[in-house]
C-alpha cells in the first residue's frame, strides 16, 4: 500500500479553512475532490458522508488530531486529504482539546480492508509526537505531505515485497498499552493476514497466588500490565523492516524491557485466519 497514491498534492493544505466542525468538514470535502483521482462523487456527497460519520461519534481522537472518514457511493478508490489549522478547531475531541491536524479518508463502500488499513496508517502516523511536530511546522502544503508520507513509509514495505510467501511466524510480546495499540495498528496497516492476539500473565503474578510465595512476589506483578502477544505470518524479506518499525514504537529492544520479538520458521502452515 503506497499511501502516496491516495494523497494527492492538491489535497493538502497548511491553511485549512473553518472555525467549527461543519466548516472544517466542508473544507476537507473540497480538498478530497481536488484530487485528480476523484470520479463519481460530488463535494456535497462527501460532506454529507463525513458529517453522517461524525454524528455517530467524533473522529477527534485527542492529541490535537482528527481523522474524519466515510464511505461514499460512486468513489472509484480511496482518497486522503490532509490539512492543518493553525488556530485549532473545537471538534468534540475525546480529550477536549482543539484539533490542529486533520486527515480525511473517503472511499468506496466495497473496500473495507483498504478502509481499515488507511485508518490504521493515519492513526499510527498522527499518533507520534515527531510527526505531529513536523506537520505543524510545515511551511508549505508540499512539506506537509512529505512529512506525512515519510512517517507512513513502513506501510509500503509489504506491497513492495517480491516474495509474498508468508514463511515466518512473528510473535511480539508487549506490556505497555500504548505500544500494544500502536503495534496492532502497524500490523493492520501492513495488511498482514490473520494476525491474532493473546492475553497472558507474568510469571510473578501467577506465583504470587501460591501460598509459598504469597507476599514475596507481589512486587513483581501486582502493578504491572498483563503482557499480550501478537502473532502473524510474515514474509522473510520484510522481517528487518517489520522489526525496525516495531522498535520505532517500543524503543531499542536490546535496551528496553517490557517487550520482545520472537521469529520462528514453522515446518507446516495450512489454512488461514484472514477474515477481512
Amino acid at each position: 500500500m503506497d499511501i502516496s497514491n491516495y494523497l494527492a498534492p492538491e489535497s493538502c493544505t497548511i491553511g485549512l479553512e473553518g472555525k467549527n466542525k461543519g466548516e472544517v468538514i466542508s473544507s476537507l470535502a473540497r480538498l478530497i475532490v481536488n484530487s485528480p483521482a476523484v470520479t463519481g462523487a460530488s463535494v456535497e456527497d462527501i460532506e454529507r458522508g463525513l458529517m453522517d460519520r461524525e454524528s455517530m461519534g467524533s473522529t477527534g481522537f485527542g492529541k490535537g488530531i482528527a481523522i474524519p472518514h466515510c464511505k461514499v457511493d460512486g468513489m472509484a478508490q480511496f482518497i486522503l486529504a490532509l490539512g492543518v489549522s493553525g488556530r485549532g478547531v473545537d471538534f468534540d475531541a475525546m480529550d477536549g482539546r482543539s484539533v490542529h491536524i486533520f486527515c480525511a479518508i473517503v472511499g468506496p463502500p466495497e473496500e473495507p480492508e483498504m478502509h481499515l488499513r488507511l485508518l490504521a496508517a493515519a492513526s499510527r502516523v498522527l499518533g507520534t509526537g515527531n510527526s505531529r511536530y513536523e506537520m505543524l511546522s510545515s511551511k508549505s502544503s508540499y512539506a506537509l505531505r512529505e512529512a506525512f508520507l515519510y512517517h507512513a513509509a513502513p506501510a509500503t514495505t509489504l506491497d513492495s515485497c517480491k516474495d509474498r510467501t508468508f514463511n515466518r511466524l512473528m510473535m511480539v510480546v508487549v506490556q505497555e498499552e500504548d505500544a500494544y495499540n500502536d503495534i496492532i495498528e502497524l500490523f493492520l496497516e501492513m495488511g498482514l493476514p490473520g494476525a491474532i492476539t493473546h492475553e497472558g500473565n507474568l510469571m510473578g503474578q501467577i506465583l504470587s497466588g501460591a501460598p509459598v510465595f504469597a507476599g514475596f512476589l507481589d512486587v513483581l506483578g501486582s502493578s504491572r500490565p498483563e503482557p499480550r502477544t501478537i502473532m502473524a505470518l510474515v514474509p522473510a524479506d520484510i522481517l528487518d523492516d517489520m522489526i525496525s518499525s516495531i522498535e520505532e514504537i517500543t524503543g531499542d529492544l536490546d535496551n528496553h524491557r517490557g517487550a520482545c520479538i520472537i521469529v520462528l520458521a514453522p515446518d507446516i502452515v495450512r489454512g488461514s485466519l484472514e477474515t477481512i
